[in-house]
């Protein structure tokens, strides 16, 4: 799989993955502050922003997961730290179990690694079969799909970020809504992965939005208590996309891991 990506810094590497639907620009102010000291690495989910090589229908997290183990072993990355918000979170258990040797700590954000629950699944689901068919997201689902994002006060037209992310929404090409559906599938179809937290003793952090709509907090509080050595750190007035909502509580926490 070749991705598109951005480096930036030199140092021990930090890996980070966004959430599905965004792109690595979704990272700015974290890698501005982290490239002073680490080689940051920030990686674009299948066509989320180029298009290269088309997905195969039943594309999973872990083909995913050994796609950026792969990517990372072709620039001969020996040892990294990895944050992943979303689904970016979703992919820990599998690189732990695929590339632990090689990873100095997690930063798991507004994620969960349970199976998603038959109510959302459904919604989730038919958004998606519905995006398929009409080959689109049309104005009215770009909107109802980006207020899960933010934090109450901020998903309406005031904030730059949902402003720019609806029109994202509606942006994606036919060619990219195929791999994103595809990619939706196996993120909303997920399996249970909440067992290998158990087995996870490299140092992690859970960051969590305190009103993250998909994610909400009481699923981080149920991770960390598997995890054996993790802390969990609820984000204030800050929703799915928590480092975009409060980007200057998010940074404090990581320059007090990394800096």
């Amino acid at each position: 799989m070749k991705f598109s990506f951005e480096e930036k810094g030199e140092g021990k590497t930090i890996v980070f993955v966004h959430s599905y639907l965004w792109d690595r620009e979704m990272w700015r102010e974290q890698i501005d502050l982290l490239s002073q000291k680490y080689r940051c690495i920030s990686i674009d989910l299948p066509s989320h922003r180029e298009c290269f090589e088309k997905l195969k229908k039943e594309y999973s997290l872990e083909d995913l997961s050994q796609d950026i183990i792969d990517f990372l072993e072709e620039k001969g990355i020996e040892k990294y730290h990895y944050i992943g918000l979303s689904v970016g979170g979703m992919l820990i258990p599998y690189l732990y179990e695929k590339d632990q040797n090689k990873i100095e700590s997690f930063v798991m954000m507004d994620s969960y690694v349970g199976a998603e629950g038959s109510e959302k699944k459904a919604l989730y689901f038919h958004l998606l079969d519905t995006i398929e068919n009409i080959k689109k997201i049309p104005p009215v689902m770009a909107e109802q799909i980006a207020k899960m994002f933010f934090a109450n006060e901020r998903k309406n037209d005031s904030n730059p970020d949902y402003v720019a992310f609806v029109n994202r929404l509606q942006n994606f090409s036919e060619e990219q809504l195929e791999d994103i559906v595809i990619l939706g599938r196996s993120i909303f179809g997920r399996e249970d992965k909440r067992e290998t937290l158990k087995k996870i003793i490299i140092p992690t952090t859970i960051l969590v939005g305190e009103e993250d709509e998909p994610r909400p907090p009481y699923e981080s509080e149920e991770m960390g208590h598997l995890f054996p050595n993790a802390k969990v750190i609820v984000i204030p007035k800050s929703g799915h996309i928590s480092n975009r909502d409060n980007a200057s509580c998010v940074n404090r926490v990581l320059k007090n891991l990394f800096l």
